[in-house]
């Protein structure tokens, strides 16, 4: 027996019709949510959750009304919808995102309907194949109404070139200090550093890793981004050194003796070892590199041209190197007072400590901590544990504990001056210690101040000719000739015009050069762990205080001004 109820489609919506006098118990709610089930349209939306319930009220009242009719029976109840397709681009023209949403009976979406869309909003680079299809095999067998967001097209960033670097090929005398020897139970021996770092002539050192060319991006609309190539460096063989007679990029060793490195250089010195420095030895002055296995002696000088490397402590003396300093253990100095009330200095905000060890290198400095000491070094400072009450002065990073966010050290007191990062795991002392840190911008590469200098000579040059031409136009006047006079103004006004064009480009060049020296990068203090009240940043006459307690905490001088950031 054939079913009273079936269903058509016109245009997009769906018809339900009831055969001419079939019995209302016979198209019951139920009855015709069955028959909707089985039939091939019930993907369609219905026009209300309850419209099969109210097409067996109103065919109820249909057939009270008029039960004789040969009319069947037709009302609409649903409506069918195609797969819908939206896109949404980002704003720096990187990705595109496409959401579709599974079709109320209608068609999926189609590989083709995707592309066709994307080249209608022009976008043709960095199609992703495998998300249209996901996209297009979603709309398929999702139930109606889902909806799944992928990205669809991607852009590609630009890769700027590396710059070049500079790989040390060899130990020098920091390493070998801080790399104790083990004995044969595995434990390690601190007095014993193994063998002396030295090379013989002919011995690789440093090799030059050249810079990298950029890699160009795009943008999902094709358009082309370019990439900065990275910039070369120089590279300088020191004392002692030479560049490889086979390649161009290695500097080898042209004497016995101790490398010591120093970012895009190296040296091969000539190597003093002493137990410790004290009265027995008196003052320490060497051309070369300096090895202390022991201790450095209260009031005691040691100064070199190379490094100095100190395996126990250094306590209030003074060390003076070209090179690198390394003191395996510690730093210790007190304050010298200087006055009667030279103690109560300490809470003002422009305190600077006076105290009696002092370090100053023409590379970097490394120890384990340091307490009321001295530090001035070119390319930074590294402390492994801690730094109280000091005084560091700095044109590279200072690092306590490690660097970025696995620094685990403490910074206490005392007065930092750099123009780097600085990173530290706690930053002051519950008791609310003053700290100061003074941020500078950093210096000018030696490149843009020749090119600023030049530039400065080609402006001074010009204006000392505009003098020149102006005298002469001047003495056009008395010449009787008029012909002469008229030729002679000519020639000299034309190059007038050219020299004050020279005049507002050339300064025009010096301002850009000037403008760049002021666009400082993002300067950065970060504490891994706390920070407490008594912090002072300054930065010229801007000044940022900490007066709480904050958790991990990011400072910034950005485009000039003092910033906090939360650490996440």
């Amino acid at each position: 027996m054939s079913s009273p109820v079936s269903f058509r489609v016109s245009e997009r919506d769906v018809y339900i019709s009831i055969d001419a006098g079939t019995p209302p118990s016979e198209v019951k709610a139920d009855k015709l949510q069955q028959a909707w089930q089985a039939s091939k349209f019930s993907a369609a939306k219905l026009l209300d959750p309850q419209m099969l319930l109210q097409t067996a009220t109103k065919y109820a009242q249909h057939y009270s009304k008029d039960s004789n009719s040969s009319i069947p029976f037709q009302v609409a109840i649903a409506e069918i919808f195609d797969a819908d397709l939206s896109l949404q681009v980002s704003e720096d023209n990187m990705k595109v995102t496409a959401s579709g949403i599974v079709g109320y009976g209608g068609s999926p979406l189609t590989q083709e309907v995707i592309i066709a869309k994307l080249r209608e909003k022009k976008i043709t680079s960095g199609i992703q194949r495998k998300a249209i299809d996901a996209l297009v095999e979603h709309t398929k067998e999702a139930p109606p109404g889902a909806e799944l967001s992928v990205t669809v097209a991607k852009g590609k960033y630009p890769i700027n070139g590396s710059n070049a670097k500079f790989k040390p090929l060899t130990d020098d005398a920091r390493k070998r200090v801080l790399r104790p020897q083990l004995r044969e139970d595995g434990t390690a021996d601190m007095r014993d550093l193994g063998a002396e770092v030295t090379v013989d002539p002919g011995h690789p050192l440093l090799q030059k890793i050249p810079p990298s060319k950029g890699r160009v991006g795009f943008t999902v609309f094709g358009q082309e981004l370019e990439a900065r190539d990275g910039e070369d460096r120089d590279f300088k063989p020191g004392e002692g050194t030479r560049v490889s007679d086979t390649d161009a990029n290695l500097i080898v060793s042209d004497r016995t003796g101790m490398p010591s490195f120093n970012e895009n250089s190296v040296q091969v010195d000539d190597v003093m070892q002493l137990n410790n420095v004290d009265v027995s030895t008196g003052h320490v002055k060497f051309k070369g590199s300096v090895i202390v296995t022991g201790n450095v002696s209260e009031g005691m000088k040691v100064t070199c041209t190379g490094d100095i490397t100190v395996g126990g402590y250094v306590d209030s003396a003074e060390l003076h190197a070209d090179g690198n300093i390394t003191v395996r253990k510690g730093c210790i100095g007190h304050l010298i007072h200087s006055g009667e009330n030279t103690e109560h200095d300490e809470d003002a905000d422009e305190w600077i400590p006076d105290v009696s060890t002092k370090l100053v290198a023409g590379g970097s400095i490394w120890c384990a901590y340091a307490q009321y000491s001295y530090f001035e070094a070119q390319t930074g400072v590294n402390t492994d544990k801690q730094l109280t009450h000091c005084h560091v002065i700095t044109k590279g990073p200072l690092a306590i504990g490690g660097e970025g966010r696995n620094a685990r050290g403490k910074l206490i007191g005392g007065t930092i001056e750099t123009c780097d990062h600085v990173y530290c795991g706690q930053l002051g002392a519950p008791a609310g210690t003053k700290t100061r840190i003074y941020w500078s911008l950093p210096p000018a590469d030696p490149q843009s101040l020749e090119h600023l200098n030049s530039m400065r000579a080609l402006l001074a040059k010009t204006l000392a000719r505009v003098k020149v031409v102006q005298q002469g136009l001047n003495r056009c006047d008395k010449l009787e000739d008029g012909v002469k006079k008229l030729e002679y103004q000519k020639k000299l006004k034309i190059e007038l015009r050219k020299l004050k064009a020279r005049i507002v480009n050339t300064r025009t060049s010096i301002d850009s050069i000037l403008e760049a020296f002021e666009n400082h990068p993002v300067l950065r203090t970060m504490v891994s762990k706390e920070v407490f009240p008594g912090i002072l940043f300054i930065f010229k006459e801007k000044s940022l205080r900490i007066k709480e307690h904050r958790n991990g905490t990011m400072f910034l001088l950005q485009d000039k001004q003092l910033r906090v950031d939360s650490l996440l």
